[in-house]
């Protein structure tokens, strides 16, 4: 069943807040995943986590792909979901706030560790496709300094 309607958001500011706040729990709690530079996978979770804790009303997911509805496609990339995708095609938001089984999408957000400069362009571009070609309100870049960069961070809000 698909419920559509309305449903309250938070402003810009109060969810860069929140994320700003998880960061700096991850920072704080993973310290040495960090500094061992721990997979992309690995501090998305860990994120998703304390962002749990921070929007206890929504869904936290990572690498979600139970969308229904067909495959929607941007100019440059696959923006949304094909659940049939076995090839790692298609690709999905490291996270997304949302209400499972709706289409109340809240945010959606990238993850980049500091060491892979290489896919950060990939990253924005993929990150801003989802936010002009998706129900999602919000979007956000996070890179996180791992290895001698723990303990930086920095959060990009696509407009």
């Amino acid at each position: 069943m698909t419920h559509i309607g309305t449903f309250i958001t938070e402003s810009d500011t109060s969810i860069h807040e929140k994320l700003n706040q998880a960061l700096e729990t991850l920072l704080e709690r993973d310290a040495p995943l960090l500094k061992a530079s721990a997979t992309e996978r690995s501090l998305s979770f860990r994120l998703a986590m304390y962002l749990q804790q921070a929007f206890p009303d929504w869904d936290i997911d990572c690498e979600y792909n139970r969308w229904t509805g067909p495959c929607k496609r941007t100019r440059h990339m696959t923006s949304v979901t094909n659940t049939a995708d076995t090839d790692a095609r298609t690709a999905y938001p490291d996270i997304i706030i949302h209400h499972r089984g709706t289409h109340e999408n809240l945010a959606a957000i990238e993850v980049q560790k500091s060491t892979n400069s290489f896919g950060k362009h990939q990253d924005i571009k993929k990150i801003q496709a989802y936010k002009r070609d998706s129900s999602f309100r919000h979007a956000f870049f996070v890179d996180i300094g791992v290895g001698d960069d723990a303990g930086r961070t920095h959060i990009d809000m696509m407009t």
